[in-house]
């Protein structure tokens, strides 16, 4: 073979493998092209099918299943991006895009079926559960309020209507705020009146005297607490239960409820202290209750006096009666200025400002107004007492 023509021949193998390599290539290429057209129409056919079995979902377990049949971990978004590893890197980049926006629109649609069925069900409850309030209902045993409740009520309206204020204080306290800020330290032989009531040792053997906690034996400590606010002037009531360890009797109990009063201000006297309590009983017990003031000593008040009510029980005319003992009075309250040194424990001058303060017994006071023999009877269920009121 001459060199000519086994040149000739080499060209013409060249030519033919060329041709077929670009043959094959456009081939290879247009199939590529061809997976990635298909991905895309999966992937559209996925969204629509998606949203078309979305409208009839109607609850949460179904709305579950639809969103792992489509995008759960064998879903059908997860079956079609198996094959896009046979794609080109700028392939690869337009159908991944295209899959995370089907995607994130099938969670979104989720989201939003999901609050749609909570709304849903809340309405099929309410249309379920509905009820027309104006409808009348029988009623049975209907409650009613305790006579030491309602007693407790007229005096607050009482009081509000002379410009008192409410307030409330913590029925655990400390000694302080109890005994000492009262002029009542630890050594005084008035401790010895009220009986106390002492939060178990385990509690107080860790504190100091003052920091010992106890059942209140008054509400005097809100008017402590009250005045230590230093906002003046005062002018409070505190109604509230409290807690002595006495002997019961017709008028005694140890565990009862008190209201309290106090106004500090310039310029108080115990002629305003006469005025306001002699106000307040003739308006809760009627006009013809008589007030009766005897001098007395407490040492949180300078000058005292305990004040008697004509007994309401007997009117004073009953020698038998045990509310009043047969003498026609019953100890009602006890009032008088507010002792110096307790104003300056509470951090108020008392050469510049005065008050009086008062305590009494609201359980006395339901039984004097309803006719109570006795204040036990408050506290012993009996709803032959309770339904009269």
């Amino acid at each position: 073979m001459s060199k000519e023509k086994y040149i000739l021949l080499n060209f013409a193998g060249f030519i033919y493998l060329f041709i077929y390599y670009l043959l094959a290539n456009s081939s290879e290429s247009q199939l590529t092209s061809n997976k990635k057209i298909r991905m895309k129409k999966n992937l559209i056919k996925i969204e629509k099918d998606f949203l078309e079995k979305l409208k009839s979902i109607n609850n949460e377990i179904e709305l579950k299943e639809l969103e792992n049949k489509y995008i759960g971990k064998n879903g059908e978004l997860k079956k079609i991006l198996k094959g896009i590893k046979d794609l080109s890197v700028e392939e690869k980049k337009l159908i991944g895009l295209e899959a995370n926006k089907i995607k994130n629109k099938i969670e979104e649609k989720i989201k939003e079926k999901i609050i749609y069925l909570e709304k849903l069900k809340y309405k099929i409850l309410e249309e379920k559960e509905k009820i027309d309030v104006t409808l009348e209902f029988p009623i049975k045993n209907k409650g009613h309020k305790h006579p030491i409740s309602i007693t407790s009520e007229i005096l607050e309206d009482i009081f509000i209507s002379l410009g008192f204020k409410i307030e409330d204080g913590p029925q655990i306290e400390t000694e302080e705020i109890n005994f000492d800020k009262l002029n009542i330290p630890a050594e005084h032989p008035a401790r010895d009146v009220w009986d106390t009531f002492w939060i178990s040792d385990n509690i107080n053997k860790k504190r100091n005297n003052q920091e010992k906690v106890l059942l209140r034996t008054h509400t005097s400590p809100v008017q402590v607490r009250t005045m230590l606010k230093g906002d003046l002037p005062i002018k409070i009531i505190v109604p509230g239960r409290v807690f002595r360890y006495e002997q019961e009797d017709a008028r005694h109990t140890s565990n009862f409820y008190q209201l309290e009063g106090l106004m500090v201000g310039k310029g108080v006297t115990f002629g305003d202290l006469k005025w306001t309590l002699e106000t307040v009983m003739k308006k809760l017990l009627g006009e013809k209750t008589i007030l009766r003031f005897r001098p007395s000593i407490f040492p949180f008040t300078e000058p005292s006096a305990e004040i008697d009510i004509s007994c309401q029980i007997c009117k004073q005319k009953n020698k038998e009666c045990k509310m009043c003992s047969g003498t026609g009075w019953v100890e009602l309250l006890g009032a008088g200025m507010v002792h110096p040194k307790v104003l300056k424990y509470c951090g108020i001058d008392p050469k510049i400002y005065s008050g009086f303060a008062f305590g009494m017994g609201i359980d006395r006071i339901a039984a004097q107004r309803f006719g109570v023999k006795s204040s036990r009877m408050f506290y012993q269920s009996k709803l032959k007492l309770n339904n009269q009121f």
